[in-house]
C-alpha cells in the first residue's frame, strides 16, 4: 500500500531510459467500490500534460520509487472529451469534500491510500487526518497514517461541487442512494449549495424528490435553482403537491409559470389549486393529494379500486369517504387497517367514522395546526362551504407550522 502524497515522488521510466516525474493519476469513479487507476500523468517536453494508460505499466520498483513503462513516447495529450468520466486524484479528489457515509458526515480528503492488487492500482481509502497534511507538506517524508482517519472508499461519496459534472455519466451512485432521504438531506446541510445540488443529481429521481422535500426551505430553493430544467420538472412531478407549491411560490413569477405550464396536467392542477390560498391559511399548509372513495362501495370493492391510487400519495393512513366522485362531499373516514381487515361484504358507510372534525381552508394556519395536534388522528380534513373535500392538514405539516423554526427543520416528515 502507498499514500498518494508519497507516490507523487515517483518517476516514470521507459525501456529507452526516458524519464518523467509522476504528476497525477486518474480513476473512473463508477468502476466498482475501489476504482482502479486508468492513467498516469506527467508534464511533457512542451509543458503539456501528457498521460499514459495504466496498461503500459510493466512494474513498480517501490524502493527506487520508479514506475516502469514500455514507451513514454506513446503518451497522449488528454482532451476534455477523453477525460469526461475520469477524475484526477490530485487535481480533483485531493482537498475536495467527500461524504463519509458510515458516520454520516462531510469531510475533506487530505490524502489517498492506494494498493497494488492483481496488476492494478486501486483507490482504497481517503485519509482525513492531520497526519495527512503533514505528509503532504513534507512531500511524503513525515506524517503518520492513523487507522481511525482512513475511510474505506467503498463508503465514501466524492463531490466535485459541480452539478453539471455528473450529467454526462450514468449517474445514480448506489452508495449514497442506499441512505434514507432524511439522512441525505441532513448530510447536505453541511455542504456548500453547489455540492448539495450535485448530491441530488447523483440520486435516482424518486429518492432525489424525497430528499428535496426533506430539506429546509432555504436549502431546498438553493439546490433547486442549480438543477437543469429537465431534472427540476421530473422532481416537481414526483414531489408532494403542497411541498412543490411552496417551492414554486418562492421562485420568480415568470419562472414559476414556466414550470407549471410544463408539468403534467394532474400535478399542475393540484399546484394551481393550492396557490389560490394565502400562505398562512389552512389552505396554505394543506396537501390536496388525498385518497377518497365513495361510501356505497363494499370493503372488497374499495380495496380493489384503491389498489393503484394508494401507491402515489404520501399520506395514506386514512381513506376519506365521500358521496360521489363529482361532488366529493365528505361523509366520514376509514383507516387503512379497517379497510384491510373489514368484512368484504360490508358497505364503507357502515364501518366508517362519520364524526370528523373538519377545517376550513381560509382559517388561520397556526390555530388550526394546534387543533390537528390536539386530535388523536394523523390528519384533519379540509372542506369548503359545500362540504367538498379539498385536502388534509397532516401532523407533520402542523408541527412545521407551530414549532420553532430551528426545531421544525429537523423534525422527521412522516406523512408529507
Amino acid at each position: 500500500m502507498v499514500m498518494f502524497s508519497q507516490l507523487r515522488r515517483f518517476m516514470i521510466s521507459d525501456e529507452q531510459g526516458r524519464q518523467a516525474k509522476l504528476n497525477d493519476l486518474s480513476v473512473e469513479l463508477l468502476e466498482g467500490d475501489h476504482p482502479h487507476v486508468t492513467c498516469l500523468f506527467f508534464v511533457g517536453s512542451k509543458r503539456q500534460k501528457c498521460s499514459i494508460r495504466w496498461e503500459q505499466v510493466q512494474s513498480i520498483d517501490w524502493q527506487a520509487r520508479v514506475i516502469k513503462v514500455a514507451d513514454l513516447s506513446e503518451a497522449k495529450n488528454e482532451s476534455a472529451e477523453s477525460m469526461a468520466k475520469a477524475v484526477l486524484l490530485g487535481a480533483g479528489i485531493l482537498d475536495a469534500l467527500v461524504l463519509d457515509l458510515q458516520n454520516r458526515r462531510a469531510t475533506r480528503a487530505n490524502d489517498l491510500l492506494l494498493e497494488e492488487k492483481d496488476g492494478k492500482l486501486l483507490l482504497q481509502a481517503a485519509d482525513t487526518g492531520l497526519g495527512a497534511i503533514a505528509r503532504r507538506l513534507t512531500s511524503g517524508f513525515f506524517g503518520p497514517v492513523s487507522e481511525s482517519a482512513l475511510y474505506d472508499w467503498k463508503y465514501v461519496e466524492f463531490l466535485r461541487g459541480d452539478p453539471q459534472a455528473v450529467r454526462s455519466e450514468s449517474g445514480q451512485h448506489l452508495r449514497i442512494s442506499r441512505l434514507p432521504p432524511g439522512d441525505i438531506a441532513r448530510l447536505s446541510d453541511a455542504l456548500p449549495y453547489l455540492h448539495a445540488a450535485e448530491l441530488i443529481t447523483l440520486l435516482p429521481d424518486p429518492k432525489a424528490a424525497d430528499t428535496l422535500e426533506t430539506m429546509p426551505p432555504e436549502r431546498q430553493l438553493q439546490v433547486f435553482e442549480e438543477l437543469d430544467e429537465e431534472q427540476a420538472l421530473r422532481l416537481l412531478e414526483l414531489m408532494a403537491p403542497d411541498i412543490a407549491t411552496d417551492l414554486l411560490a418562492r421562485l420568480h413569477p415568470s419562472t414559476m409559470r414556466r414550470f407549471v405550464e410544463q408539468l403534467p396536467r394532474k400535478q399542475a392542477e393540484r399546484i394551481i389549486e393550492l396557490l389560490r390560498y394565502p400562505e398562512h391559511s389552512v389552505g396554505g399548509i394543506m396537501t390536496n393529494d388525498v385518497v377518497y372513495v365513495c361510501g356505497d362501495l363494499t370493503v372488497a370493492e374499495a380495496r380493489e379500486k384503491l389498489r393503484v391510487p394508494l401507491k402515489v400519495p404520501d399520506f395514506v393512513y386514512l381513506v376519506y369517504v365521500v358521496d360521489d366522485d363529482k361532488s366529493r362531499c365528505l361523509r366520514g373516514a376509514i383507516s387503512i387497517r379497517d379497510l384491510i381487515t373489514g368484512p368484504d361484504e360490508k358497505k364503507l358507510e357502515e364501518i366508517m367514522d362519520p364524526y370528523l372534525i373538519a377545517l376550513q381552508p381560509l382559517e388561520p394556519a397556526d390555530e388550526s395546526a394546534h387543533r390537528v395536534l390536539d386530535s388523536p388522528l394523523a390528519a384533519l380534513p379540509v372542506v369548503g362551504d359545500d362540504k367538498r373535500l379539498l385536502g388534509v392538514v397532516t401532523v407533520d405539516a402542523a408541527v412545521a407550522q407551530v414549532a420553532p423554526r430551528s426545531w421544525s427543520a429537523q423534525a422527521p416528515r412522516i406523512f408529507s
